[in-house]
């Protein structure tokens, strides 16, 4: 199989560890991907020191996420060497989709590995993102913030998992959904933070039944206005549950995505405001 690829020095020895990952279970599994991206992700981060030195982040503790997502963060070395970290992800994106014969569809929350692309019998397999950033260059002497994140079922049935994968951001196929072209998708690294989900009120998630079910909870809200690469998070407690949606009072303002960013920076605001979203736009922060 080797031989058809072609690649750089550094992607040789991540193929080899990623054919090494192929799953146990997939002789017995027709819905299991044969060949792990996760497994090849942390190989792609044990690579160089560089990448080694990060961080896992976004902690989920409430399902799906706790069982299918894993969010990774660490300082590249120079502008240039985000760059190449950047391309040689999605590339690697694309030869473990190749693999398991599946096709790349890009969507605005992640790149998704599918069967059957763009039918009604559309399933997801995997989903990569990495975006690169110098928003905290006090935290990254020497080169921008590298941020990345997988989303793969490894031994879910079916069903659960294709739930889950929506609840996460999948969007299956339909005339509706939104899609990036081929060509995008390699040069935009900063794919939305989260999930759409907020434009979906029926999906619910252990999480979202916890916040609703408990008022005075410290909980958060990130908010992404359209063309920014950066957005605040929003905190405060649980005030109010009604009809699926949840009143908050705000009490601070944080610079980015406090999920995956490398620091708590509050940004000047009002002392306290209410807030009042749809519970599952909500996440437990304290």
């Amino acid at each position: 199989m080797l031989k058809h690829f072609h690649f750089q020095s550094s992607s040789i020895m991540l193929f080899a560890l990623f054919l090494v990952g192929c799953s146990s279970t997939s002789e017995t599994r027709s819905d299991l991907a044969e060949y792990s991206f996760l497994d090849s992700t942390k190989s792609f981060l044990e690579l160089n020191s560089t990448r080694s030195n990060g961080a896992v982040v976004d902690k989920g503790n409430f399902y799906p996420k706790s069982a299918y997502s894993f969010s990774y963060r660490y300082c590249a070395n120079s502008s240039q060497q985000a760059k190449n970290d950047v391309a040689e992800y999605l590339d690697l994106a694309k030869r473990t989709c190749d693999a398991n014969i599946g096709t790349l569809v890009h969507q605005e929350t992640a790149s998704w590995c599918v069967y059957n692309a763009n039918t009604v019998e559309e399933r997801p397999i995997f989903s990569a993102r990495i975006s690169s950033t110098e928003l905290w260059a006090d935290l990254c002497l020497d080169g921008p913030f590298v941020t990345l994140r997988v989303i793969e079922n490894t031994n879910a049935p079916s069903n659960e998992w294709l739930s889950a994968a929506q609840v996460l951001g999948y969007q299956p196929y339909s005339i509706h959904r939104t899609l990036i072209s081929d060509s995008d998708a390699s040069g935009v690294t900063n794919y939305t933070a989260q999930p759409n989900v907020v434009t979906q009120p029926q999906v619910w998630t252990e999480e979202s039944q916890f916040i609703y079910t408990n008022k005075g909870q410290t909980v958060c809200l990130f908010e992404q206005p359209k063309g920014s690469s950066l957005g605040h998070t929003y905190q405060g407690a649980v005030m109010q549950a009604y009809k699926g949606r949840v009143k908050v009072l705000a009490t601070a303002k944080f610079k980015g995505d406090i999920r995956i960013a490398p620091a708590l920076e509050k940004v000047d605001w009002y002392s306290e405001a209410y807030i009042d979203a749809a519970a599952n736009s909500w996440f437990v922060c304290g």
